[in-house]
């Protein structure tokens, strides 16, 4: 820049070496001749220096201002004085003038006004600054990080807090801000002002508007005038009022001011409870939209969405309406380029340009266009000399130059301004058969050109790739999402794909299922596309599907041949401190905008939950439509919260919220619903459906709409029609979309209730017209309809059948009508030829009409009956042919009489003359002749009516219908030549005789004759002589017909002298009702039989059908109603919202909890959970994906006219064909009510009725096999008919199981296991009876089941077997122990391994715990706890809970001497015979029963049995309530419960009226059940008038439950008991169990074998016998016959035998391994070492990996640098299995080698599965998200598990460690450190033995419980902090069955690893036991000296067995190991 800064003048001034970066490096020539202009350079720079100084000592303001001044002038000169400036501290002596300025003038002046010398100094500082800053990166740089917003605003605090100078300030900042002293004044003059002045003073200024240069300076006005002292609205209104405008000038500013964080004063501003002025009010809003239009921040999101529903549960419309806005989200993260400006990308690879070809991409935002030049957008260059670039042309156009051609080549390309818009650009390297440039715009191509590829190459430039244009003149400004170069060429339909994946997309697209970041619309897009192109090509159907397939398995881009990647989250930017280069610098004016949009906050806060839950809320019209628009604003551009919402099947839940508002729907409301579905209201023919799911749910649950307002049904319906009929993407909607949703079914459905009402029929019908034409086919609606037709059409003369109860809603009073109504539409749809012939291919026309036309028709159906067979004649020839075949034209002679009226009539003619409806000839010719005898069938009876029915009315209109008849014969025969020869046939003019001759009998018999008879005669009698005057006639006929004609004349024109004699009433009467009969009957005779068969034929089928329909109907009913119970029964995802860590939490919510039945090892059941019905699920359904890709069912014929397939039918009417056109099996489903509870593509294989046993209540349930899962569903059970019901409606008998207490409504689960979870399982007796049956899961939980009887429990025994025999067993069985690397660890390690080692103990397994036990590998406990398992003794009933000895009986000392015996019990004989005086009691008891001969005992209570059970553990639930059922529903009196230890002790073994009882695992395992946590109330004791509250403790537990469990278990371990152990087991196992002489006899029915319930028949005895089993408790199964042996007691008693040194006890001799035994490199800190069992080694994993357990050449990767979207990578032996992006990964652990636990960037833990699939090469290895768990409120930093506790902790920058189920994903507490960075948890580690969990902050380590409470806190703020490290970096517990000495050790960054246990024994006497951390020993780490001076940072450790390994971040393993 300048080039003299080494001349001797500078040298004097002591510059430091050069000041910019860019100045040049030549070296200066002799520094004697100076150019005049460097002269004068440096005598400027030195001028500026001075001028500096001085304005540091100057003190009056004059003096101020002259110095100020004279800096101003000389910046001015020459901008290398900025640099010295700054150099000189002169931004820093600025902000001192500013700050000082103020204070003398308050001191000075006591004036009003401030002194314009005040005003001019502080004038001058802004000038000065701005001046400065301007254009001066360096400068702007400094002002930002070394000044800083803090010292700024503190700097003009004084100004603006002082009501004289604040406008002056404000003005002077806005003028900082913009670079543009226009604005010096603004703020002046503006008392007594109103808004509207105000906002034309705006007005007049706004062409003053413009780019914000500095953004501190409004941060500081924003402050300034918001500030609570600060009383003038008036400038508060016009500071809001400036940014609100600046935000609407220019993109940038938007930008820009988003990120100085407003949003939450804005917010608060807006929800001031005291309200704000109207204008000011509405100014907030805009500018708070216009923020959070481009950025929220989660924490502000969560704010708002918090304070968005009020406190009694109702919504803040104003938050809302906030909401609302800012969800409708439009700009992806981006760069703001404001020309000049540029991104240089540095080069990665060898080659810059790439030599196979290139592909760039790039999402693009343009504001303005230049006018008049070109403008760079893409640009490879070397050096100087550009290789290739795109440049944009004023008029939008691209223009491409390169090396490879002289001149420059435009594409054609129109890229739009104000929308995002995405190039692409193929560049191919070889003139082949395609043009070798591409160019896409939003996928779609738009041109291409055969042009050469460039030459040459990027040698010479580290960055060469530059987007944007840094040159000076350039002036375009634009945003850039994301820029994409491939070193390959794309294939044509790529680019559409990437366009649809949207700018957020911004990862690399090696993910296989890419589709799932597809958006509804855009997955709807890209299907229509594909459909489109199908249809097209019909024959390359083959080229789509391959599409298809593509899309379905990602992009195929491999990672190498990406070149660069560029987007504001993922690049990282060069580092001007370092030097490093990284990705990519900016150049020029680039603005980095972090856009968070509001529903990406929406994901990390809650989901969609969240919006539904505003739905819910909702509670009027306007609330509605608002919670709408927020829900589907916030799942429209959020791939997240769509998978979200399918998962919690969110939209059925939202059919369900708006059905109990359906009036509440306004039009708003729906328009926003349906536009989300997919309809366009503002042009209606892009209408389509775009989400499938939501469609079906929310669009076609009629039951809601039809609640709905008027005008909203009509639109609901009408929007069927758009998208069918109006939208042009209708043949998609009907093919790929509506086709699979069966709505004809559904609406025939609605037509059958009484849903609609009577005015909303035309609409309905109008909607299935439309939607039957639609998809025109057998199944979607020809079937379908005709079924309903043929059932509902005719009076149903059966009656009823189904049950009324069911069908409340179905209308049966308008069913005929409303099915003439829906015939009458199929005729209208059959008048379309295409839509008759797909009917006629469907079903026999023929068969249909018949049955369609019943016996007794209404004239409607007769009508349409014969429309359609005038249709059919028309249509094809051979129709009469085939219509006789099935007697058609006979029945049609035997029925329409009954129907026939004048439209009939017309219908019949049109038949017989062949006429359309709408052309009738002039001469009509006759084409069906076959109708003529219906014709005459229907003269006749018409005649007969007209004379003899004795309803007068009919008589009348039988009368007219004859006489139109007559009229239209007669005119035929008159017109129509063809009609004459009709009467060639005998019989039809038989026929007609015979009903001429008839009527006139009849007539003449009469006494009078009405006008309308005599007309009838005259008529028939005119047809009668045409008749019989035409040739064709046969002449006998013809002599009839005269005869009658005569006597018919004779009636007419009677001669007044004739009389009668005959009566002739009497005869006509009863003679002509004979006739009648007789001709009916005649007519039957001339049908012949093959009539008749037909009639029944058809009759037979109707019933078919009308049974199916009615069977159809009902369970249409009941799934309707099952799926409503269902989906009202989804309660949990509005649950969670309010838990603990929720979004609405609750803040006085007392949580209940319970202990939890997943056991820890060695069923060690110590976990309590929350006692809540249901917990909140955080699964997740692993098939879904949104925006899937359909596969395409391509119709080829449908664009051609479909050929009608020859007529198919056989010609003799079989009964199979008929059924089998209509007739549908409908199967009811009789396990609807547990389908839903199924995984997705389960099935049902068997399911049985048990009672799963808890404690001492059993819930009736299910079990159920399904092919991949076994269910148990409580509250159901199979009736006789095998159908699934509610238990509490099925009779007793059903799941009754003797003896246990039902328990109907408590914790009703649903749980389910895959079937490799299956471990083992092992028969039980269950009150002795053998018919239970525990199974055992690798989840560690597990499954006792009672079944009816032996023979169920045997099939499914069988079944378990089968699925466990199949799957294999575990590869980490204990089958590998015997190695000597495992050898080396202590027996707790190989423990868990072998953990369930329990589960399904036989006899061998015993004696090899025995012999373990024995060399003391396994501990007491354990060993009491396999003896427990073995002998049937299970924690799931309480009648057999396993047993433990009392050991102490010391319960009154301070402190205990554990080696001195006379502080433990003896352990030789049971507690009932501890004193003398006992043992005389119990033998004397004895020797009395022997006496009177009864069978002897010496108790007569026992040593466990579920009384006592509940009596220990009655402060914990389910115990508590357990305790209440079996005391028959209260508490026992309060002296006789557990209170006090020592009183407990004493009982039991001293008082002679004492019990026996021995204890349970929990006094040695879990503190909680001594203290009453819920606060429980037990009354008070008797003797002190003491509250019942918690078990008080003897005197050295020191008021700690903790302390006296872990004194207690120390007991249980000591040596003494070790010694005398056998002797115990003896009495309750062994050959002792029944032995009078060591007084251990109990009462007979405690033993097995004694009682046979089932035997047992009287009720009353029965309940009697298994109350005396609950009281008297079960002697275990005996397991042992000789005396057990003794325990082996050489060497150190607590290690192994064998083992000489223990960490624990030798930690001091621990050394170091000379070498490392991994080195993974200098920059790969070693972050976690795996255990590898089969390869017997530790894997080192650095940063971001983390390998398999086991399985080290199995490895998962992410990239966990801050800016990452932390995809996950599955790796095989070196290859990529799987990508997972987007699974914004920040650590990772393995619970066990098939369950991952990733922390994740966005607040949530995942878990995912570890699927295997070894016949897959490409993908053997893939992780399916099981359960997606929230809580935390900001990124997860630390994750670890423990599969024998069940139990993930994740810690977290929120400050907090949260614990979670592994096996449910179910939160259950927090561990709170503090809030602020010095409190991220970055540490979790869970000792696998105790369950106690350490966390580890920069200030705190913790240590906790498995139930979160603390024990103890190391204080760690006094060590000596590390720049980069926390104090503590690494973490682990020593891991051993039992250590007496708990160690954990903790590695630093000073290279140092300390050993530290806990104790209390420091407590003070008489307080409560404080536990606290000594430091055992500290370990210094070995250190390379020659290399390194610095020591290395211990960064991962792990104990194995008796060793110690570590990881440093030099990336070297090394061990730790104690001599031999």
């Amino acid at each position: 820049m300048f080039r003299t800064l080494f001349t001797p003048l500078s040298a004097r001034f002591s510059l430091p070496s050069p000041l910019s970066p860019r100045a040049s490096s030549e070296a200066p020539e002799e520094p004697d001749e100076l150019d005049p202009e460097d002269f004068a350079r440096d005598v400027l720079v030195e001028l500026m220096r001075n001028a500096t100084e001085r304005l540091k000592t100057a003190d009056s303001l004059v003096e101020r201002i002259e110095v100020l001044t004279e800096i101003h002038k000389i910046m001015l000169q020459d901008v290398c004085t900025k640099d010295v400036f700054r150099e000189m501290d002169g931004f820093l002596v600025l902000m001192s003038v500013l700050s000082t300025i103020h204070p003398t003038f308050s001191k000075e002046t006591r004036e009003e006004a401030a002194s314009s010398e005040l005003l001019e100094a502080t004038r001058l500082v802004f000038v000065i600054l701005s001046e400065a800053l301007h254009k001066h990166n360096e400068n702007v740089e400094y002002f930002k990080t070394a000044v800083g917003l803090e010292s700024f605003a503190q700097a003009t605090v004084g100004l603006v807090s002082d009501a004289r100078t604040i406008k002056q300030t404000i003005s002077f900042l806005t003028s900082l801000a913009l670079h543009n002293f226009a604005w010096s004044r603004f703020f002046l003059h503006i008392t007594g002002v109103d808004y509207a002045a105000v906002d034309r003073k705006f007005q007049e200024f706004s062409p003053q508007l413009g780019l914000i240069h500095v953004p501190q300076a409004l941060r500081v006005l924003y402050d300034a005038v918001t500030r609570p002292t600060q009383d003038n609205a008036l400038l508060r209104y016009m500071g809001t009022k400036l940014l609100e405008r600046l935000t609407l000038h220019k993109h940038r500013n938007q930008c820009v001011l988003s990120s100085l964080g407003l949003e939450r004063s804005l917010f608060e501003r807006l929800c001031t409870p005291s309200g704000l002025p109207k204008a000011e009010r509405q100014v907030v809003q805009k500018l708070l939209r216009r923020l959070l239009d481009h950025n929220v921040r989660t924490e502000d999101a969560r704010l708002m969405f918090q304070r968005v529903i009020r406190e009694d549960n109702t919504l803040d419309p104003d938050v809302l309406e906030v909401l609302r806005a800012g969800m409708k989200v439009k700009w992806p993260e981006h760069f703001s380029l404001e020309s000049p400006a540029a991104i240089r990308v540095t080069k990665t690879g060898t080659r810059g340009l790439p030599s196979t070809g290139f592909t760039f991409m790039l999402w693009l935002w343009i504001e303005q266009v230049p006018r008049d030049k070109k403008h760079n957008m893409f640009s490879i260059s070397s050096g100087e000399r550009t290789i290739f670039s795109v440049k944009l042309l004023p008029d939008g156009s691209l223009e491409c130059e390169s090396t490879g051609s002289k001149e420059p080549t435009a594409l054609k390309a129109r890229l739009a301004k104000g929308r995002w818009t995405h190039v692409t650009l193929v560049h191919y390297p070889h003139r082949g058969s395609k043009p070798t440039i591409r160019l896409f715009v939003d996928g779609t191509m738009v041109d291409s050109v055969n042009w050469p590829y460039p030459r040459g190459d990027t040698n010479g430039a580290e960055r060469p790739y530059t987007m944007g244009d840094s040159s000076s003149d350039a002036c375009l400004n634009w945003c850039l999402a994301s820029a994409y170069l491939f070193s390959v060429p794309l294939s044509d339909e790529l680019p559409r794909f990437v366009h649809d994946l949207g700018p957020r997309y911004v990862a690399r697209f090696q993910a296989a299922d890419l589709i799932r970041f597809l958006t509804y619309e855009a997955a709807t897009a890209l299907n229509i596309y594909l459909y489109g192109r199908a249809e097209q090509h019909r024959g390359s159907a083959a080229e789509v599907k391959n599409l298809i397939n593509s899309f379905k398995n990602g992009m195929g881009i491999s990672e190498s041949s990406i070149v660069f990647a560029l987007s504001p989250s993922t690049t990282h930017f060069e580092d001007k401190g370092t030097g490093e280069l990284n990705d990519a610098a900016m150049e020029g004016d680039v603005f980095v905008a972090h856009c968070n949009g509001l529903d990406l906050a929406m994901w990390e806060i809650g989901g969609a939950a969240v919006s539904l839950k505003l739905v819910q809320l909702a509670n009027n019209p306007h609330e509605v439509s608002r919670a709408l628009g927020v829900l589907t604003d916030g799942l429209r551009n959020s791939w997240q919260n769509s998978e979200d919402m399918e998962r919690l099947r969110g939209y059925d839940l939202l059919a369900d919220i708006l059905r109990k508002k359906c009036q509440l729907i306004n039009m708003t409301g729906f328009e926003t619903l349906f536009e989300f579905l997919g309809m366009n209201f503002k042009s209606p023919d892009h209408s389509t459906i775009v989400n499938a799911v939501a469609y079906r749910a929310i669009a076609l649950d009629f039951q809601l709409w039809s609640r709905t307002r008027h005008e909203i049904q009509q639109v609901h319906l009408e929007h069927f029609v758009t998208l069918l009929d109006a939208s042009r993407h209708k043949r998609f909607n009907v093919k790929q979309r509506m086709g699979k949703m069966a709505v004809v079914r559904k609406l025939l459905f609605v037509l059958q209730t009484d849903w609609y009402g009577p005015d909303m029929l035309p609409f309905l019908l109008d909607t299935l017209r439309v939607v039957a034409e639609a998809n025109f086919s057998i199944d979607d609606a020809i079937r379908p309809i005709v079924s309903y037709l043929a059932a509902n059409l005719h009076e149903d003369s059966s009656g009823s059948s189904s049950p009324r109860s069911i069908m409340s809603r179905i209308d049966h009073v308008n069913a005929q009508y409303k099915a003439e109504q829906v015939f009458k539409l199929l005729a209208s749809v059959l008048d379309k030829p295409a839509m008759f012939n797909k009917f006629t291919a469907a079903l026999p026309l023929t068969r249909i009409c018949l049955l369609l036309l019943g016996d007794r028709p209404s004239s409607l159906t007769a009508t349409l009956v014969l429309r359609m067979i005038s249709t059919a004649l028309g249509m094809s020839t051979s129709f009469n042919r085939k219509f006789e075949l099935v007697s058609g034209w006979n029945v049609l002679k035997l029925v329409l009489p009954y129907g026939w009226d004048a439209q009939v009539q017309d219908a019949a003619f049109d038949v017989l003359l062949g006429r359309s409806r709408d052309k009738r000839e002039i001469v009509p010719a006759v084409v069906c002749p076959y109708i003529v005898p219906a014709i005459f069938a229907s003269l006749k009876m018409a005649l007969d009516n007209s004379r003899i029915s004795d309803d007068l009315q009919l008589r009348v209109t039988a009368t007219a219908s004859v006489e139109h008849l007559l009229e239209a014969l007669i005119e035929v025969h008159s017109s129509s030549p063809t009609f004459r020869e009709v009467f060639k046939s005998n019989a039809i003019t038989q026929s007609f005789i015979d009903a001429y001759k008839m009527f006139s009998i009849s007539v003449a018999h009469s006494i009078e004759i009405d006008q309308g008879t005599v007309r009838v005669l005259e008529k028939l009698s005119h047809f009668g002589l045409s008749i019989a005057l035409d040739n064709a006639v046969a002449s006998s006929q013809k002599q009839e017909i005269m005869d009658i004609l005569q006597s018919a004349e004779a009636v007419l024109n009677p001669r007044a002298s004739q009389e009668t004699s005959i009566d002739p009433a009497a005869v006509v009467g009863t003679k002509a009702r004979r006739r009648r009969m007789a001709s009916v009957r005649l007519s039957m005779q001339l049908g012949e039989s093959a009539v008749k068969r037909s009639i029944i034929r058809i009759h037979e089928w109707r019933k078919s059908v009308i049974a199916t329909e009615k069977k159809r109907l009902r369970k249409t009913v009941l799934d309707l109603r099952e799926h409503h119970r269902q989906v009202a029964s989804l309660t949990e995802w509005s649950t969670v919202l309010t838990t603990e860590r929720g979004l609405w939490a609750k803040p006085d919510e007392v949580p209940q909890w319970r202990l939890d039945d997943t056991e820890g090892p060695y069923r060690v059941r110590s976990r309590l959970e929350h006692d809540e019905e249901k917990p909140p699920s955080s699964k997740v359904d692993p098939n879904q994906q949104i925006g899937d890709v359909q596969e395409l069912d391509v119709d080829t014929n449908s664009i051609t006219q479909i050929e009608v397939p020859p007529w198919s039918e056989s010609y003799e009417l079989s009964s199979t064909d008929v059924d089998d056109q209509l007739g549908e099996e409908i199967v009811d489903d009789k396990h609807r009510r547990v389908r839903h509870e199924l995984e997705p593509g389960d099935v049902i294989d068997a399911v049985k009725t048990v009672a799963r046993i808890s404690g001492v209540d059993s819930s009736p349930g299910l079990l159920i096999f399904g092919r991949t899962h076994l269910y148990l569903l409580d509250g159901l059970v199979e009736n006789d008919d095998g159908e699934v019901i509610d238990a509490h409606d099925a009779p007793r008998k059903l799941f009754f199981v003797p003896g246990s207490i039902m328990d109907l409504d408590n914790h009703q689960r649903a749980q389910r296991w895959p079937h490799d979870q299956v471990m083992s399982f092992s028969d039980r007796t269950f009150l002795f009876r053998d018919v239970a049956l525990e199974v055992y899961f690798r989840d560690s939980r597990s499954l006792l089941v009672v079944f009816l009887d032996r023979k169920q429990r045997q099939e499914i025994t069988g079944r378990l077997a089968y699925i466990i025999s199949r799957l294999g067993l575990d590869p980490s069985t204990p089958g590998r122990m015997k190695s000597p690397f495992v050898g080396r660890l202590s027996a707790k390690v190989s423990s868990t391994f072998s953990a369930k080692v329990l589960s399904g103990f036989n006899s061998d397994e015993l004696s090899i715990a025995q012999r373990k036990w024995q060399s003391r590998e396994i501990s007491n406990f354990t060993y009491l706890s396999i003896l427990n398992q073995v002998s049937g003794r299970t924690p799931s009933d309480a009648t057999q809970y396993p047993v433990f000895p009392w050991v102490l009986s010391d319960y009154t000392s301070a402190t205990l001497d554990l080696s001195s015996p006379e502080t433990f019990r003896d352990l030789s004989l049971p507690m009932g015979a501890l004193t003398s005086a006992r043992q005389e009691a119990a033998r004397s008891r004895y020797e009395s029963l022997m006496s009177v001969g009864e069978k002897p005992f010496h108790y007569g209570t026992h040593f466990s049995s579920s009384m006592i059970v509940c009596h220990f553990l009655i402060r914990l639930e389910p115990f508590t309530h357990m305790f209440k059922t079996l005391q028959g529903g209260d508490w026992d009196l309060p002296d006789r419960l557990f209170i006090d230890m020592k009183r407990a002790y004493t009982s039991a073994s001293q008082d002679i009226r004492g019990d026996v009882r021995e204890l349970i695992p929990e006094f040695y395992s879990c503190p909680e059940f001594l203290e009453n946590s819920a606060n429980l109330d037990f009354g008070v004791q008797q003797n002190t008038g003491e509250k019942i509250h918690d078990v008080k403790l003897p005197p050295w537990a020191k008021q700690d439950p903790l302390l006296f469990i872990v004194i207690n278990r120390k007991a249980l371990e000591s040596d003494y008991v070790s010694e005398h152990l056998p002797q115990w087991i003896d009495l309750i196992w062994g050959y002792k169990q029944a032995d009078p002489d060591s007084y251990n006899v109990f009462h007979p029915l405690s033993y097995e074998g004694a009682i046979d319930l089932d035997a047992i028949t009287d009720d009353l005895e029965r309940e009697a016998t298994v109350g005396i089993i609950h009281n008297f408790g079960q002697t275990p199964r005996k397991i042992f016959a000789a005396p057990h042996p003794p325990r082996n007691m050489h060497g150190n008693s607590s290690l192994p035998l064998g083992l000489i040194y223990g960490i624990a006890e030798d930690y001091h001799l621990l050394t170091q391994s000379s070498r490392p035994l991994k080195d993974l490199g200098p920059d790969q800190p070693v972050r976690e070492l795996v255990l590898d069992l089969i390869g017997q080694q530790v894997v080192a994993c650095p940063d971001g990996t983390i390998c398999i357990p086991s399985r080290p050449h199995e490895v998962v990767l992410w990239d966990s640098s801050p800016g990452s979207i932390g995809a996950l990578k599955v790796v095989v032996d070196r290859r990529v299995s799987q990508v997972v992006e987007s699974a914004f990964c920040s650590c990772a652990t393995f619970a066990d080698a098939e369950t991952l636990v990733t922390g994740s960037t966005d607040n949530t833990v995942r878990l995912w599965r570890v699927t295997r699939n070894d016949r897959n090469r490409d993908q053997p290895i893939a992780l399916q998200l099981t359960h997606l768990m929230r809580g935390h409120t900001a990124r997860v930093s630390c994750v670890t598990a423990s599969r024998a506790w069940s139990l993930i902790v994740s810690g977290s920058k929120d400050g907090s460690a949260a614990l979670w189920d592994l096996n449910s994903g179910v939160y259950t507490r927090s561990i709170w450190h503090g809030s602020g960075e010095a409190y991220e948890v970055h540490l979790a580690a869970i000792n696998e033995s105790t369950g106690y969990i350490a966390t580890c902050s920069r200030h705190r380590l913790w240590l906790h419980t498995i139930n979160g409470r603390p024990i103890t806190s190391l204080d760690l703020t006094d060590v000596a902090p590390s720049p980069i490290y926390p104090p503590i970096t690494s973490l682990a517990f020593l891991e051993r069955d039992y250590s007496h000495t708990d160690l954990i050790a903790t590695g630093g960054p000073d290279g140092a690893i300390s050993f530290r246990t806990w104790n209390s024994d420091s407590t003070p006497e008489g307080e409560r036991a404080r536990w606290q951390f000594t430091t055992l020993k500290t370990l210094k780490l070995k250190t390379e000296s020659r290399f390194r001076s610095s020591t290395p940072c211990v960064t991962s450790l792990k104990f194995v067995g008796e060793s110690l390994y570590h990881g440093e971040d030099t990336g070297k393993m090394f061990g730790w190991e104690l001599p031999d």
